[in-house]
């Protein structure tokens, strides 16, 4: 893999290796690493050689640079952290370079009223942007059920119902946005803050990605209202279907649940750590479907 980095990075222009790269925590499907050249600090993503068999993951990984660069050619109060290069193939693997950003990632109990008023602000311009790509359309069709014959959990069948069922009363309406502001995809300097990892970004109902991250990141009252009202200054809510989004914001929960009981039993990925990564994630996504569930009245209450 070194020498692999080694021929990216002088590929790039970024010079001869200074040290050996430094694997940094980061998602869950790549690895991050922290590379030293002649010409500076970088973050290079590796994407996951699984992942990248399937036909559709290069242009889903292109796709999302493109959003990421479009959005920060708009809006230079946004902050994302565009690449470098786009996505690179050496002998076979594939690659991103990014500049390299001394910020950290928060967490749930450290996140505040503020940081939630932020993020609120943030997705309410990436929203307000209205973004359109050259071949980036919404999509039309729904995805098909998913198939749980892998578990015996009869609640997660009628929970996959009820978001197909509310995805198809969103689908009118539309926007372009990141779809995976997760707290670790959020880096700060401060109370600044650096979006990272647009591999998701896409099409998305502008409710149900509020009430993800919502759920993501508030967990009163107080941080609630806080995201609503600053989203609420870029977008207007007046005609929302908070029904239809709650159910739907199940949707990526249960595509990363569905996609790590097929890793559990050894359907996708190619290591035993494939398989012992699946079964916590199975375990840890079966939790926070319950905890979504719970905290439904609460968002549904907060959001009017």
């Amino acid at each position: 893999m070194n020498e692999k980095i080694a021929k990216l990075c002088r590929g790039q222009g970024l010079g001869e290796l200074l040290a050996t790269p430094v694997p940094v925590s980061g998602g869950y499907l790549h690895k991050m690493l922290r590379v030293e050249t002649a010409r500076g600090i970088f973050a290079i993503k590796a994407l996951n050689p699984d992942i990248m068999m399937r036909q559709e993951a290069l242009e889903n990984m292109r796709r999302g640079e493109r959003i990421n660069d479009e959005l920060g050619m708009m809006n230079d109060e946004l902050n994302v952290c565009a690449s470098l290069s786009g996505v690179v193939e050496v002998e076979g693997s594939y690659f991103i370079v990014y500049p390299w950003v001394d910020g950290a990632s928060v967490f749930a109990p450290e996140i505040t009223v503020e940081h939630c008023r932020i993020m609120g602000d943030v997705l309410g311009r990436i929203h307000r942007a209205e973004v359109r790509i050259l071949g980036v359309e919404p999509e039309t069709d729904l995805r098909q059920p998913f198939d749980w014959s892998l578990v015996e959990d009869g609640r997660v069948a009628a929970w996959d119902a009820a978001a197909l069922e509310g995805l198809r009363r969103l689908r009118a309406v539309q926007v372009i946005s990141h779809r995976d502001l997760d707290p670790k995809n959020v880096l700060w300097q401060g109370m600044q803050p650096c979006i990272i990892d647009w591999e998701a970004a896409g099409y998305v109902n502008p409710w149900q990605e509020l009430i993800e991250l919502l759920n993501y990141w508030a967990d009163d009252e107080e941080k609630a209202s806080a995201m609503i009202a600053a989203y609420g200054a870029h977008r207007t809510l007046h005609e929302a279907d908070w029904d239809a989004a709650l159910a739907a914001g199940m949707d990526g929960m249960l595509g990363w649940l569905h996609y790590n009981l097929r890793r559990a039993k050894g359907l996708e990925g190619s290591t035993p750590q494939d398989r012992t990564e699946g079964e916590a994630h199975v375990r840890g996504t079966l939790a926070e479907l319950e905890q979504y569930e719970q905290r439904a009245a609460f968002l549904r209450r907060v959001l009017g």
